[in-house]
């Protein structure tokens, strides 16, 4: 066989390797460093063969690279496997000066009608975030209820748009501490998260800090003195009925 049809075969086979999605296997998890190793051989013999097929694998080299760079940016290769937790979250979200209310029908999850397995609300409960997988943000978990959040914009899901603009910006705590992770924030067990929006003085924050419900470690049953969940809750503990 031509060497130069060996070569670019080769390079078709080493291709699916790097774009490839799904659970981790072992290409997934070291094929770049060898399609690394592979391209700078290859490079080498191109060289040797002709300038028109170092160009072809320059080319190459570059979708490859790209096509790496989009699968890393869209994130759910970090997400893990519904079920492998359940950590529960409070949260609250002010706009201009406003608590949003999320205790509403269309953000509800319920045994007929799963907005998200992975993360989601539930029992008409709007301040309590329910996890059910590694990997997931803060972003992740509002693009579930149809909003976007970035660090500088969001976006509900009627269309109206929160963004930086003069004196009024978004600001984000966790557990009372300033944070700028925003749609980044991996939601840990026990958080409390204050998304803010405005033009609020310490004080206004300070109030809207102390809003924040701490009735999640009640639902991840790790607060007993607390008290118990409600009869009707349906995602408690290690157990949750919603299904899909």
């Amino acid at each position: 066989m031509d060497k130069r049809w060996g070569i670019f075969l080769l390079l078709l086979a080493l291709l699916p390797s790097a774009l490839a999605q799904g659970t981790e296997s072992f290409w997934q998890k070291y094929g770049w460093y060898i399609i690394g190793a592979g391209l700078i051989l290859l490079a080498y013999l191109l060289f040797k063969i002709t300038k028109k097929l170092i160009i072809l694998g320059v080319v190459i080299a570059i979708a490859v690279i790209v096509g790496k760079v989009l699968l890393d940016s869209d994130g759910t290769s970090e997400i893990g496997v519904v079920g492998e937790i359940h950590y529960h979250a409070d949260f609250a979200v002010y706009l201009d000066g406003e608590r949003y209310n999320f205790a509403q029908e269309k953000y509800m999850s319920t045994e007929n009608k799963t907005l998200s397995n992975f993360a989601h609300l539930h029992d008409m409960d709007g301040n309590i975030i329910h996890k059910h997988a590694s990997g997931i943000t803060l972003g992740f978990f509002l693009e579930t209820l149809g909003m976007k959040l970035n660090d500088t914009c969001l976006a509900l899901d009627d269309g109206v748009s929160y963004c930086n603009e003069g004196n009024k910006g978004l600001k984000m705590y966790v557990n009372e501490k300033h944070n700028d992770e925003f749609h980044t924030y991996d939601i840990q067990d026990g958080d409390k998260i204050l998304l803010s929006y405005g033009d609020g003085s310490g004080e206004e924050i300070k109030e809207q800090l102390d809003s924040v419900s701490d009735q999640a470690c009640i639902y991840s049953l790790t607060c007993p003195e607390k008290g118990t969940p409600p009869e009707e809750a349906a995602c408690v503990g290690e157990t949750c009925t919603v299904e899909g």
